[in-house]
């Protein structure tokens, strides 16, 4: 059973937030509103081209030393110019919104409810005028992966990578939209189209979180660099996501002081004055720190010196007190693309389409070879190295095994954990007998049904218990689950059998305190381990993104079966090779393969890949993948990409897997008959089916909409009737509530937030439930989680909860607690109009119209769940009314806007 880490939100400090109502075009009083604003806007831009006469700046004499170019702004930050009308700001001043039907889903034409927030023109403009570019900020942290090949190997025996498709040819199938299919000929084409459209909306979506004459505490060093520190609205939420050592770009603003003409002319001597409302300087800043909890940034601003940022025009200014000093400046904040987290991907595409075009070339020439003899010749795909790759991406019957008798029941093996119960035994058994083919094998876990645990077992018997198996990789895609992975082996293994690699920029206070003597760390920053110690661990533990070190390091196994092959040959160049080859990867497990992008999977899939034109290796390296692709997708900036499928879940709908008659959806076929049909291909997966988690009636409803009625509860007794005495659940044996809630979603204008969407009185009536529950002591505070899917409204909640008292109740977005699991769950739909779902459908938002995230958001709770939304809103989505029949039905679902109680 997956087990949760413990999670606690900071709340935020108290925020004004406006309620921005869907306003009547009809009413006079918004037209004088949208006059008054159309007249405030002409006078802020005259006052605007009147302060830039009246600016200046100087260029001194250090900085021309340094020889910053004028470059004209990047052409990416031109999107920041794009968003809301004047309209928004007009609608933001009419105060409360009505509850009646009428004024519910009205709104005026033009107003774009989904725009970026109002910034003036002045500082937008800022963004895409010219500016002095000074050299980046250097990285703190990086590896050289060239000289670390060159010390560790013979790099001259090292096979050439292959070369990436022509970008220009991508570029044009963009414009011509000539998309390439899903197929083993045109399989880089495919993703590398995809992969440009993502970096292009992560382009866009980072453009959004631009921040305008925003306040950082700036602390300037001996050196030509500065120290200076912002809080970020939506750090907590990772939007923007951003890491250690990623580049910020920085635009310092004039204060209000400099407004003054005469003081111009106190500074007229300087001959090199820039003037306008910023002081011309571009800064590339690095972030030296990030600080979730605070919201906070700490960057290194390379070229930010007292003389650049004007701090003698602030007065008191003197040269030999600077140092140590903290002063006030304003910056416009930009948060530009990091491509190098897309390079990975790319590159790793190389790989992958030359494999599958050596697969399909040699392919055509045995069935060429054999036409004249056969009819109905079909190659043996499975029989050599050369078809690996193409058997892990595209697996056909031909790659699998028959079966010809059922299992006998009974296991005979010795497990390491002795509470695994019937189908996660299964699982590992078939992987460590490897009977299933040569194709990955897949864990089907729904929520709390114990994949990780059974992930954690296959790890333990691959090293521990199957001969030829000494070297596995590990992985999940995100921190915290490869995180988990590493914790949960750290009983077994010893520092110096496991590795936890992390690349160099991630935070040590990410990190586990039991986990850092499982990582290597050179000069305050993690690090490769050198050559030989790095090939001593028998388990090296990662994230999919972060197997790329290894890939860079050069120590595939196709680069180390080319060097020692190679080695081989120059010592005995006439001495064929007595012995088959033993590689050095022998397994890779993925974790949470349902959240990780089909390119991102690709990375850890390369290195244990066998060489091509190794046909004499000792074992074939396996490939087990544990997931959900019920739950959450991967996470990508376009919501609409192919890219949101993953690996997992693409396996998962092939014939192998999808027509098994073991497949889930084929739940009805009565076990008698199983034994009728075969032989059959032997399933190169198991379904997990029992849940360790929640009550009976909060698993009914996911198990039916979302796995085909086969969960079964198994959580403990105990653990899953603890909430029943709670005197709000309307029937007092299902611990279940929905709460059809009437209040109206209403629109956030927040300068320090940006727009979103939150509902206030369903606020009020999740704290308020929240309280109560905390009030009964049946469960800890800890135990609560409240969520919703948008993050305006999860400001709310947090500000409404601590306004209560309930610290230590767990607030977030829904998304966050993938993973977890708490004793109640109350979510906050938050959406209370329907025609504004097919939009957040687009969008990604919310919980209607969002299978997955609605699933995760279903499967969190043990004990109990309280849901509270608009009904006539949960009813238009065709699961969302499946579940609420079902609950309807039951008797659980109330009306109001107090909160629910059991009738008396």
């Amino acid at each position: 059973m997956d087990q949760p880490t413990a999670a606690s939100v900071t709340m935020p400090r108290k925020k004004k937030s406006k309620a921005i109502p869907i306003v009547n075009p009809a009413c006079p009083r918004e037209v004088q509103i949208a006059d008054a604003l159309v007249s405030q806007k002409a006078a802020r831009e005259e006052a605007a081209r009147a302060a830039e006469n009246v600016r200046a700046q100087i260029l001194t004499q250090h900085e021309a030393q340094a020889q910053p170019q004028l470059q004209p702004e990047p052409h990416h930050r031109q999107t920041v110019a794009a968003g809301s009308h004047s309209q928004s700001a007009s609608s933001a001043e009419q105060g409360a919104n009505s509850n009646s039907k009428a004024d519910k889903d009205s709104f005026e034409p033009g107003f774009d409810v989904y725009a970026r927030p109002f910034v003036p023109e002045v500082y937008k403009t800022i963004n895409i005028d010219p500016g002095r570019v000074f050299a980046p900020t250097p990285q703190a942290k990086a590896i050289n992966f060239s000289a670390y090949a060159r010390e560790s190997l013979t790099t001259a025996l090292l096979p050439q990578i292959p070369l990436h498709i022509d970008a220009s040819v991508v570029a044009q199938q963009s414009v011509l939209q000539d998309e390439p299919s899903l197929k083993p000929k045109q399989y880089e084409r495919f993703f590398r189209l995809h992969l440009q459209n993502e970096m292009q909306c992560q382009e866009r979506e980072n453009a959004s979180y631009a921040l305008y004459s925003h306040e950082g505490l700036v602390q300037f060093g001996s050196e030509a660099e500065a120290k200076v520190t912002i809080t970020v609205p939506g750090l907590r939420e990772f939007t923007p996501y951003v890491e250690d050592d990623d580049c910020v770009q920085l635009r310092q603003l004039r204060g209000d002081r400099f407004m003054n003409p005469s003081q111009v002319l106190e500074y007229s001597q300087y001959p090199n004055m820039f003037r306008g409302p910023w002081t011309g300087f571009i800064y590339d800043a690095r972030i030296s720190a990030v600080v979730r909890a605070k919201k906070a940034l700490i960057l290194r601003v390379s070229g930010l010196t007292p003389l650049t940022s004007e701090l003698f025009m602030y007065g008191g200014y003197h040269p030999q007190t600077v140092s140590g000093q903290t002063y006030t400046l304003r910056f416009n904040i930009q948060f530009p693309l990091v491509p190098e987290r897309y390079h990975p991907m790319e590159d790793v595409l190389a790989h992958i389409q030359a494999s599958l075009l050596q697969a399909s070339d040699a392919t055509d020439q045995q069935v060429n070879t054999h036409l004249a003899s056969t009819d109905d010749f079909s190659p043996d795909i499975s029989s050599t190295n050369q078809y690996w790759i193409q058997s892990m991406l595209f697996p056909t019957e031909a790659d699998g095994e028959a079966q010809d008798e059922m299992h006998p029941g009974p296991f005979t093996q010795r497990f390491f954990d002795g509470a695994l119960n019937f189908e996660q035994r299964l699982a590992v058994e078939n992987i460590c007998h490897q009977n299933y083919g040569a194709v990955p094998y897949l864990i089907s876990g729904p929520p709390g049904t114990g994949k990780t645990k059974t992930i954690i077992e296959i790890a333990l018997q691959l090293i521990f218990n199957v001969e030829n198996t000494s070297h596995i990789l590990l992985c999940a895609p995100s921190e915290s689950a490869t995180d988990t992975l590493a914790d949960r082996l750290r009983p077994i293994l010893k520092p110096h059998e496991m590795l936890r690699l992390n690349r160099p920029t991630r935070s040590f206070a990410e990190l586990n305190d039991t986990v850092m003597p499982y990582c290597y760390i050179v000069n305050d920053s993690f690090d490769l381990p050198p050559f030989h110690q790095l090939m001593s661990y028998k388990v090296i533990v990662t994230s999919c993104r972060d197997t790329s070190m290894l890939m860079y390091a050069r120590v595939t196994n196709t680069d180390l079966y080319a060097v020692e092959n190679g080695l081989r040959l120059c010592l005995h160049p006439i001495k064929p090779p007595s012995e088959p080859t033993q590689l050095h990867w022998d397994a890779l497990l993925i974790d949470e393969a349902a959240q990780s992008t089909e390119p991102e999977s690709l990375i850890p899939l390369y290195v244990v890949a066998p060489p091509s034109h190794s046909p004499k290796a000792i074992s074939t390296p396996l490939v087990i993948m544990a997931g959900d692709e019920q739950q959450l997708t991967p996470r990508t900036s376009s919501p609409s990409t192919p890219l949101k499928r993953s690996l997992f879940a693409r396996l998962f709908a092939r014939p192998n897997y999808a027509n098994h008659p073991l497949a889930r959806h084929f739940n009805h076929v009565p076990p008698p008959l199983l034994p009728k049909m075969l032989p059959i291909l032997r399933p190169a997966f198991t379904n997990l089916i029992r849940n360790y988690r929640s009550h009976p009636s909060i698993l009914a409803a996911p198990s039916r909409v979302f796995y085909h009625d086969t969960l079964v509860t198994a959580a403990e007794v105990h653990s899953r009737n603890q909430l029943l005495a709670w005197d709000k659940w309307p029937q007092p044996t299902i611990p279940l509530l929905f709460h059809d809630n009437p209040s109206p979603d209403v629109l956030e204008l927040e300068p320090a937030h940006g727009s979103g969407w939150f509902n206030p009185g369903e606020a009020r009536l999740a704290v308020a439930y929240a309280a109560a529950l905390s009030a009964s002591r049946l469960l800890p505070d800890e135990q609560i989680c409240v969520t919703s899917p948008f993050k305006a409204q999860v400001r709310l909640l947090r500000q409404l909860a601590r306004e209560r008292g309930l610290w230590r109740v767990n607030i977030g977005p829904t998304e966050a607690f993938q993973g977890l699991e708490y004793g109640l769950v109350i979510l906050c739909v938050t959406r209370s109009r329907k025609r504004f779902v097919e939009r957040d459908r687009e969008l990604g938002w919310g919980v209607v119209g969002m299978p997955n995230l609605m699933n995760v958001a279903l499967t969190r709770a043990k004990s109990g769940l309280v849901v509270i939304g608009a009904g006539e809103v949960v009813d238009a989505d065709e699961d969302w009314r499946a579940v609420v029949d079902m609950w309807r039905g039951w008797g659980c679902v109330v009306q109001g806007e107090g909160v629910a109680g059991r009738a008396s």
